[in-house]
């Protein structure tokens, strides 16, 4: 790569004008990407460019992040006493890293797109600067009704199960693995955080009908069952990057649909579901 690579830069490299969208060396051709590590940026070349479009996005991101001040001091000092008690018991782990999950998520908004370009990172860093404070405390406001509503479903989770429960309640609790991870804010995306409380909404309403309605929660959950390795199944024969695309996190969403339309119907789904529109995603997805 002709020295393109870089390790843990935290702004965009002084001598690099321009990101190519392939180098090629000897007959093969490479797809130069950035890659978030956390406490910094990679500049990596992939072999493929699914890999490549899969990691920029979340790399570009990152660099944004790293090369303009932290809103998340300012915020926190403006959080009274309830609103505290409320975001304490998040999945982050700590109010500060839920108000860097949550500024994450801002970046976000503010920059969907990739970026290629010294000219396009300073001037997307430029309005990043400006809205970043404001954005992130949207976020957060949003994120509050998530954690409200996740809230709601711990109290109902019992301690000591009955055996008669215990298969449901596993799916309850893998459910919530998938949906409120560590990074949740950022890996949902603001725009779909009202999708994720009402996600965490209707597993509530499950809950509560659970004790009364065993054999129907059989019946749905297996429904889940059947489409859930269908996914699973086409996910492990994509390779990793088209695993984690777009395509496929869409399809994951359609599933969450689903649910919602077979425990809590009165909630609504975000768009028309169901088994056959899903198995149509996942065959659109294999082509």
């Amino acid at each position: 790569a002709d020295g393109l690579e870089r390790d843990g830069i935290r702004n965009w490299p002084e001598d690099l004008e321009e990101l190519p969208r392939t180098v090629e060396r000897g007959g093969l051709r490479g797809f130069p990407g950035l890659v978030d590590i956390g406490t910094g940026v990679n500049v990596r070349v992939f072999a493929t460019a699914a890999e490549r479009d899969a990691a920029t996005p979340a790399g570009s991101r990152r660099l944004l992040r790293l090369a303009t001040a932290s809103p998340v001091k300012s915020l926190e000092k403006k959080l009274d006493t309830r609103r505290r008690l409320t975001l304490a018991g998040n999945p982050d782990g700590s109010l500060q890293a839920l108000l860097d999950d949550c500024a994450d998520a801002a970046v976000g908004i503010l920059a969907p797109a990739p970026l290629w370009t010294r000219a396009e990172f300073e001037a997307v860093r430029k309005r990043v600067g400006e809205a970043l404070t404001a954005t992130t405390a949207e976020v957060l406001a949003r994120t509050e009704k998530v954690l409200a509503a996740l809230q709601e479903v711990q109290m109902l989770l019992p301690e000591a199960p009955p055996p008669a429960q215990a298969e449901a309640l596993a799916d309850v609790r893998a459910q919530l693995a998938a949906l409120v991870a560590p990074g949740f804010v950022a890996a949902t995306g603001a725009a779909h955080l009202g999708d994720l409380a009402r996600y965490l909404t209707a597993i509530s309403r499950r809950l509560e009908r659970l004790p009364h309605g065993l054999s129907a929660d059989r019946e749905r959950m297996q429904r889940v069952r059947v489409i859930q390795d269908a996914y699973d199944e086409v996910a492990q024969a994509l390779s990793p990057a088209r695993a984690a695309g777009p395509d496929m996190v869409d399809i994951a969403r359609m599933i969450q649909e689903f649910r919602v339309s077979l425990w809590a119907q009165q909630l609504g789904t975000a768009r028309p579901v169901s088994e056959q529109r899903i198995y149509r995603a996942l065959d659109a997805v294999v082509g």
